[in-house]
């Protein structure tokens, strides 16, 4: 691959190591995350972006309060660079085969916080058991999600995102259904929730923009339900803690709320509304499906995952 140098008209040589490690520094916004995540040491990556500077005439990256903030030219350079490196790199998948085994090839997924206390542990366990050199990293769902897998920033999506459907390669996991989540002591008549308890109890609703809390409100709604919601919160993860030991419900996906309910004083109940269910798929994009690497990932996150 060949780039010109700031202020000539002479090509010069660009290594493919420069492209991995500008995507590396791109997505982490460190040079010290990204010489952590390519193996390799600090000076070296520094070195790496003084060499991409000067390619392309350009500052790239400037410090800011959240670390690196990319320029206007690195924004662009991002959106290219990252679907050449993986590109090249599936070709040459296709030439030397990819070995699980071996491979330490990166992998990056998103899904939400309730997504990462269920999909985390059981892809790492198999991970690990298959491909221990393997590394993943899991970030939080984001409005930018499309365009993530699009750029390459993301390898797969994990959860019921309707809004990807037009946009991705997907394959089904499971199909899902909601579910109340109460504290052990809360007195639930015999027979489970009536319809009028529903509405006037206490409801903790998630407020997070990925959340499947605000399709749940819709269906309510369309049935003229409305519940009485007292709290707000940003993440999935402390329902448990604040549901144990008060009067507060919760609507959760049923395997979520058994993951909650073993370990604390917890019960589950049927919400008294016909409610549809849902599905939870993986999602990748278009341009990931020649790669040996991503299809050997692809069918092992189904395998895994479709049996929880």
């Amino acid at each position: 691959m060949k780039a010109m140098s700031a202020g000539s008209d002479a090509p010069a040589h660009f290594d493919l190591n420069l492209v991995r490690a500008f995507v590396a520094i791109y997505e982490t916004r460190s040079v010290t995350q990204a010489a952590e995540r390519l193996g390799l040491t600090q000076p070296t990556v520094s070195h790496a972006l003084s060499r991409l500077r000067d390619l392309y005439g350009d500052r790239l990256f400037a410090r800011g309060a959240q670390g690196l903030t990319p320029s206007v030219v690195a924004e662009r350079l991002y959106e290219q660079l990252n679907v050449a490196l993986s590109t090249i790199e599936g070709t040459l998948e296709g030439r030397q085969g990819f070995d699980a085994a071996t491979s330490s090839r990166r992998f990056r997924f998103a899904t939400s916080d309730i997504g990462a206390l269920f999909f985390i542990p059981p892809v790492l366990r198999r991970l690990q058991s298959i491909a221990p050199r393997l590394q993943t990293e899991f970030v939080q769902l984001s409005e930018t999600v499309v365009n993530d897998l699009a750029t390459g920033a993301l390898d797969f999506a994990l959860g019921n995102l309707p809004n990807l459907h037009e946009h991705s390669r997907e394959a089904l996991l499971f199909t899902e259904r909601y579910v109340c989540l109460l504290s052990g002591d809360y007195p639930l008549p015999r027979g489970g929730l009536r319809l009028e308890e529903f509405v006037r109890a206490r409801h903790v609703m998630v407020s997070s923009p990925v959340s499947g809390h605000a399709l749940i409100e819709s269906a309510l709604s369309q049935r003229g339900v409305r519940r009485n919601v007292v709290a707000l919160v940003p993440q999935f993860s402390v329902l448990p803690s604040l549901v144990e030991g008060s009067d507060l419900v919760v609507a959760l996906p049923e395997r979520v709320a058994r993951l909650f309910a073993k370990d604390r004083r917890l019960q589950i109940a049927e919400i008294p509304v016909a409610l549809p269910g849902f599905e939870v798929r993986v999602h990748w994009h278009a341009r990931s499906e020649s790669s040996a690497a991503h299809r050997w990932l692809r069918d092992e996150l189904i395998q895994t995952l479709s049996k929880l």
